[in-house]
């Protein structure tokens, strides 16, 4: 007779949640072309070898960009904040204090603690049992 359960699955627990990829919340090449594109026609010209060497996902020919045009080229960027702020919201249990999960990891550790006890008290009384077997 088996102790163990035919359906192991729920042992494992609950399965933890899927995250997006880390490009989501990954602002900064963006935000470093719109810049690059802000510098006048001669300096970013002469500054081509220091895009490349500074961030690898700077592209080096941007076309240049007037300030009045800035905030409309920023509204990808924007959005993609947007988007990413939406993803965190979504998360589970984003809204716990950090008392409530502190409490929580005390309780799953008097869990484990119950847990150790009663596999102590099992292997004694298999213990016990080859015991008096061998007497037998």
């Amino acid at each position: 007779m088996a102790l163990v359960p035919a359906d192991t699955s729920a042992l494992a627990g609950p399965h933890p949640p899927t995250f997006p990829p880390p490009e989501t919340f990954d602002f900064i090449p963006q935000t470093y072309d719109l810049l690059v594109r802000l510098l006048p026609q001669n300096s970013s010209s002469s500054s081509a070898t220091t895009t490349t060497t500074t961030s690898p996902h700077a592209q080096t020919n941007l076309a240049p960009i007037e300030p009045k045009d800035v905030d409309a080229e920023a509204s990808r960027i924007r959005l993609k904040i947007g988007k990413a702020r939406s993803i965190l919201n979504d998360l589970p249990d984003i809204t716990r204090s950090i008392q409530q999960q502190q409490e929580e990891v005390k309780a799953l550790e008097e869990k484990i603690r119950k847990q150790r006890e009663v596999l102590g008290r099992i292997r004694e009384l298999k213990a016990v049992k080859v015991a008096k077997e061998q007497q037998e």
